[in-house]
């Protein structure tokens, strides 16, 4: 009898634990739908707005308020489906663990999730309405919306690389690689500033956040970090090398919502991760990456471009290598990626540099839409860099253009 009660046990507490997380991992999922369902509603908004713009010139001030406040509202919405997400993926975690000391009689879990957080969740969930979804069409972006910078080493000059956007100001940030600077444009194409050209020397990728610019100088072998508000240096990483903490060549680069920096390390074969005070954390993909060109992060994965073997590898949170689409190269979608983003569904925009224009991927690697094609022109790119989506779908790209060095769709 005893027996019996040490076996049947663990069985009523998996049987419980799968009920608890079920649900939790449910009420995430309403979550975030309604969010992007929030989202969404602003976005439609914004389009709104911004055809009465187009249409009545005399509504332009007022336009443009509104637009901002609803840009800093949808940022917030951001962050708080990436926060949800998150947590999903960290109570999927907590369960599996669960179920794994479940398995050891001797060594049952403290429980899971109580019931009364269970019904505060859902309590949060009844104030949400219907969820519509929303998707971007790639077939409508087929000529550009804006095409300035001309090549050249001038003023309002541009032989750049790598891109970011700080959309709570209207900003474009453009690494200069050629030019040794950072140039700051409006989201219309007016060139504001530049800054950095008597500490950088070949800056290639760059990344904003609401107090800080983060580049990656590849002559430097270093990342650095500006100040925001004044654009003067507040600190960057020691010398080149392979040791931790230590960089050789690096490239693309992003911030996560937590602060911290993550840099695809060209010649070190992985990807390098700093806090956003410049301290080493940790690295990822030695085993898998070879020549990595960029990465990403969402809330729940690490998205790195590789381009050998080609590869777009994808990596949980903690640095467990998820899954790999396997789409570029010679024979395949892309000859020579360079940069690449994500938009809302995560699928993947890579600027092909050898055939000149944006290749649109499914998560899987299905290519879904191609975008712009090679020349000097509008619309035409030579040898396409920096890509870079915004929330509202407006694809911003660097190319080493003779008229147009930066376009947007």
């Amino acid at each position: 009898m005893a027996t019996n009660q040490t076996i049947n046990a663990p069985i009523k507490e998996v049987e419980h634990f799968e009920y608890v997380a079920t649900k939790i991992m449910k009420t995430f999922d309403l979550i975030i739908k309604q969010l992007i369902a929030r989202r969404d509603a602003l976005l439609r908004k914004l389009r709104d707005m911004k055809e009465e713009y187009l249409s009545k010139e005399s509504t332009r001030n007022a336009a443009m308020e509104e637009l901002a406040k609803t840009q800093r509202n949808l940022l917030e919405l951001s962050l708080k489906v990436n926060e949800n997400k998150e947590l999903h993926h960290q109570a999927t975690d907590l369960f599996q663990q669960r179920i794994k000391q479940l398995e050891t009689p001797t060594k049952l879990p403290q429980p899971f999730f109580s019931y009364k957080m269970l019904s505060q969740l859902q309590t949060q969930i009844a104030e949400f309405g219907e969820v519509k979804e929303w998707e971007l069409d790639y077939s409508m972006k087929k000529e550009p919306i804006l095409a300035v910078g001309k090549k050249g080493r001038g003023n309002n000059e541009l032989n750049a690389l790598g891109i970011s956007l700080d959309e709570s100001n209207h900003l474009i940030y453009i690494a200069d690689w050629y030019n040794s600077r950072i140039q700051v444009v409006t989201f219309e194409g007016n060139f504001l500033k530049r800054f950095g050209q008597s500490i950088l020397k070949r800056p290639w990728g760059i990344a904003v956040t609401t107090d800080h610019v983060f580049v990656t100088d590849t002559y430097f072998h270093a990342l650095l970090q500006f100040n925001k508000k004044d654009y003067k240096l507040v600190k960057r990483t020691g010398n080149k090398g392979a040791r931790d903490g230590e960089l050789n060549e690096p490239y693309g680069l992003c911030v996560d919502y937590n602060g911290d920096v993550y840099i695809a390390d060209l010649n070190n074969s992985r990807v390098s991760i700093f806090s956003k005070a410049l301290e080493f954390v940790n690295c990822l993909g030695t085993q898998q990456l070879k020549h990595p060109q960029d990465v990403k992060v969402t809330a729940t994965n690490i998205v790195v471009l590789d381009d050998s073997p080609n590869c777009v590898h994808f990596y949980s949170r903690s640095g467990r290598l998820l899954n790999s689409c396997i789409t570029l190269g010679k024979d395949g979608v892309v000859h020579y990626p360079r940069y690449f983003c994500l938009d809302v569904a995560e699928n993947i925009l890579i600027t092909d540099f050898i055939r000149s224009n944006i290749k649109i991927l499914s998560p899987s690697g299905e290519l879904i839409h191609t975008i712009g094609r090679k020349g000097h022109g509008r619309g035409e790119f030579t040898d396409p860099f920096g890509i870079s989506i915004s929330a509202l779908g407006t694809i911003y790209v660097i190319s080493i253009n003779d008229n147009f060095c930066l376009q947007a769709f």
